[in-house]
């Protein structure tokens, strides 16, 4: 992120408490949001997929010259090598100059009842990758771009469909994982971290304009 922002992560108080402590980075793979079902907030079986290709109905015409359809459109998921072992860790990344991050969609905190809030996004930043670098783990981490739902083409693991937008992802992507859930430690960050309530987070977040010496308070 080479723009003014923070990241926050939305979840329940318990596992904020070990993520502010302990550093501790949890990471399901990608199976587990491939076979969600039920949940709009994590369920996505095109979540990291290499590329996806569609198709339309199919028509021809009968003996009695109407025409008749095949069942539906076609939709294939091409998955990446090994998914059980690609783990992701997401925050909500608050972008001001990004219309539509600020006030944060309150859908987000369907994701549990508090939200750490990062107060120096670039020093998290390092420490991870201090961490990756030390364990020898191989990542990748960016914003997520959003497009088309009926889009067709390369996916990969920082591109999602955009009912999913509302969520603003920042995502650490790990390869070579256990073959299941991966937990990281960076070590604590309660020096640059605060725990408050979800719903508190659009009164207790101000984000700051300045143009021509005014200051503009939002």
């Amino acid at each position: 992120m080479g723009e003014p922002g923070t990241l926050i992560k939305f979840g329940q108080q318990e596992h904020l408490l070990r993520l502010r402590d302990e550093g501790l980075l949890y990471m399901n793979n990608l199976p587990y949001f491939w076979e969600i079902e039920g949940d709009e907030l994590r369920g996505d079986p095109f979540d990291c997929i290499v590329e996806v290709a569609r198709g339309p109905r199919i028509s021809f015409p009968s003996a009695e010259g109407k025409e008749v359809f095949l069942e539906g459109n076609w939709t294939i998921r091409m998955h990446p090598a090994e998914p059980e072992k690609i783990n992701i860790f997401c925050m909500y990344a608050l972008r001001p100059i990004i219309e539509g991050t600020f006030p944060v969609n309150e859908r987000n905190f369907r994701f549990g009842e508090h939200a750490l809030v990062l107060m120096n996004r670039d020093e998290f930043m390092r420490r991870i990758e201090l961490t990756l670098k030390s364990q020898e783990i191989i990542a990748k981490a960016n914003l997520v771009e959003y497009v088309e739902d009926g889009y067709a083409g390369k996916m990969g693991p920082f591109r999602k469909l955009r009912r999913f937008s509302y969520q603003s992802e920042w995502r650490l992507v790990c390869k070579g994982g256990p073959g299941g859930p991966r937990e990281i430690k960076i070590g604590s960050i309660r020096d640059i971290s605060e725990i408050i309530r979800s719903d508190e987070v659009n009164k207790e977040i101000k984000v700051h304009f300045e143009q021509d010496g005014v200051l503009d308070r939002r």
